[in-house]
């Protein structure tokens, strides 16, 4: 254990350790990148989605020893006691930080596939993780603001084509499509300005999710709904990752099975697009209960804002990338105040 060092060098210990574990095992994915460009085969694709799954797991369960060398976490950890996903299925959580990505790829590495996330496509110009995970498939979506939308209305679909990309390499071979439904990451300040009516979350915005499920909901069995969060840090938790100082963490999984009637087309079809909107609401509506239960027992103050029924359903379908902590951000076609 080396949570007993200064903070300022366990973060440098920290960066320079993930990172030689992610140029190590980024160099076969590399490669298999190139031979999968090269061998355009169906056959090859599959077996390269397999090997990157078992190098994925192993860089995972490194990060995990590197975490646990450098933090005393506490580990709240329910749900996945019995959890083991062979097939591609969904995932959605709420978003705090770029630590709900560590901390998830190490809890549910041996529970499910490779994850997939929506990325940023800024983040694809960043050396050797750009690369890569361009090589493991996950999809890198672009922002444009609602003037560029106006002005130029095909720009809407090319996330919409990215997001076809996905699916259909999700269902080529095992992964998980992880979707963080809240589009952004959640601070007292934005949830204020957004109105939202959660104490401890985001209002979700169904259209990403609605649009994907109309692709693929047919091919899966099982949604995996994540609730996170970070009781001891709540302030830029990611870096107290880094320099040793995360507590606790707070992970609770619950599936959810995937109906036909969770299936449709969410771009044209208003009927189901209400209902995906409604049912995805009483969702975050149960996941904040539980967190305000579970997490913040004695913070019985909530944010002013609407009810969940008195937000309007999003216009636009696009998926929303993730964003890294404390990074500026661009506001969005659906909601001005991200």
């Amino acid at each position: 254990m080396l949570s007993f060092l200064p903070g300022p060098l366990l973060l440098v210990i920290n960066l320079l350790l993930v990172s030689v574990n992610t140029c190590i095992f980024s160099l076969p994915i590399l490669v298999m990148s190139i031979v999968r460009l090269i061998f355009p085969v169906r056959a090859v694709h599959r077996g390269i989605e397999k090997a990157n799954n078992a190098i994925y797991r192993q860089w995972s369960g490194v990060n995990g020893l590197i975490i646990g060398l450098t933090n005393r976490i506490h580990w709240r950890v329910s749900g996945v006691e019995n959890l083991c996903i062979k097939d591609s299925c969904v995932l959605i959580c709420n978003h705090l930080s770029w630590a709900d990505i560590v901390v998830l790829c190490h809890v549910m590495r041996s529970h499910l596939p490779i994850p997939k996330f929506f990325l940023k496509h800024s983040l694809i110009y960043i050396p050797v993780v750009g690369l890569v995970c361009l090589g493991l498939g996950m999809p890198f979506m672009r922002r444009y603001s609602r003037e560029q939308l106006m002005k130029n209305p095909a720009l809407k679909t090319k996330d919409l084509a990215t997001t076809r990309r996905a699916c259909r390499r999700l269902v080529l071979a095992p992964s998980t499509l992880v979707n963080f439904c809240e589009g952004t990451r959640f601070t007292p300040a934005k949830a204020k300005a957004a109105r939202s009516p959660y104490r401890h979350l985001m209002p979700p915005k169904a259209a990403g999710l609605g649009f994907a499920m109309g692709q693929i909901g047919r091919d899966i069995d099982t949604i995996v709904n994540v609730t996170i969060a970070y009781p001891q840090n709540r302030v830029k938790p990611f870096i107290a990752l880094l320099k040793g100082d995360m507590h606790e963490v707070y992970f609770h999984v619950e599936t959810i099975p995937v109906t036909q009637e969770l299936s449709g087309d969410y771009v044209k079809d208003k009927q189901f697009k209400h209902f995906f909107t409604m049912w995805l609401r009483d969702i975050w509506q149960k996941k904040d209960e539980r967190l305000a239960t579970e997490v913040y027992p004695h913070e019985s103050v909530g944010l002013a804002g609407p009810t969940v029924s008195d937000i309007t359903p999003e216009e636009a379908p696009a998926p929303h990338a993730h964003e890294p902590e404390g990074a500026p951000t661009a506001a969005p076609a659906e909601n001005k105040s991200r």
